[in-house]
């Protein structure tokens, strides 16, 4: 408990992703990964593996960005640091220990974005979406963008926003959560190098004899071409958030989504 209290009080964030709960999931995230190290292993590892194999069908490398970079877990950065000439690692929050880690890494480049573009919207601050990967969509030394295990997210910080704020939520569109993740969708295609999508499609809760007891579609109804490669990712295993429930999240590989 001290540990993730020192890192939402250390972690470098602007005021709306705090109110948004960046910070804290993002610590959040950090704990249980550690906690469940071994039930999400093979998640993990899938992952890195979808990339490497990525990687060693481009003909050129010189960028990489990695979008919702997080914790790094599912990204073999080793291996990308070994064949680009820069890696960049975006993502709205850098957790301390991560901004330690790449101190030593004289390739990497963090950037710290609100890659669903509404914050200031949210706010007040703008009048819609700011787009939050312009600069990078017209980098053509950009060879290859990894959204990795971020789109799903997109959504649910805006859907409590918008619960918590029904004043404000009376005044933006009423699909807003699902509007985020069809932006990053049309953001990934406007790249010109390759692009792999990483992501969780769907979320179903089990109680102990199997049944299931809640199904969440986790794309909010956005249309996606089939998956290159499927699994299922033990999010919270029994004991994690519940004593009797289980969550399972299906993931898709894209290996070339756009």
């Amino acid at each position: 408990m001290l540990a993730e209290l020192f890192l939402r009080l250390a972690t470098p964030a602007a005021r709306m992703t705090r109110r948004l709960g960046l910070v804290g999931e993002s610590v959040a995230l950090w704990s249980r990964g550690n906690r469940q190290r071994r039930a999400w292993a093979p998640h993990h590892e899938r992952c890195r593996s979808v990339v490497a194999e990525a990687v060693t069908e481009l003909s050129q490398r010189r960028k990489v960005a990695v979008l919702g970079s997080g914790l790094l877990r599912d990204i073999p950065l080793d291996l990308l640091c070994r064949r680009f000439e820069q890696v960049l690692l975006v993502d709205a929050v850098h957790l301390p220990q991560i901004r330690l880690r790449m101190r030593f890494r004289p390739k990497v480049m963090l950037l710290t974005r609100d890659l669903t573009g509404v914050m200031g919207w949210l706010a007040e601050e703008n009048d819609g979406r700011v787009d939050p990967l312009a600069d990078l969509a017209a980098d053509s030394s950009l060879d290859l963008v990894i959204s990795a295990n971020l789109m799903s997210q997109l959504a649910w910080p805006v859907e409590d926003w918008l619960d918590d704020h029904p004043d404000r939520a009376g005044q933006l569109p009423v699909d807003l959560p699902a509007r985020c993740i069809a932006w990053h969708l049309a953001d990934l295609r406007r790249f010109n190098g390759r692009v792999v999508l990483l992501n969780d499609v769907e979320m179903v809760e089990r109680d102990r004899a199997g049944a299931i007891t809640d199904r969440l579609d986790l794309t909010r109804g956005v249309e996606l071409p089939l998956p290159d490669e499927s699994w299922d990712w033990p999010v919270a295993p029994f004991g994690e958030a519940e004593r009797d429930r289980e969550s399972t999240h299906r993931v898709g590989a894209w290996r070339d989504f756009r």
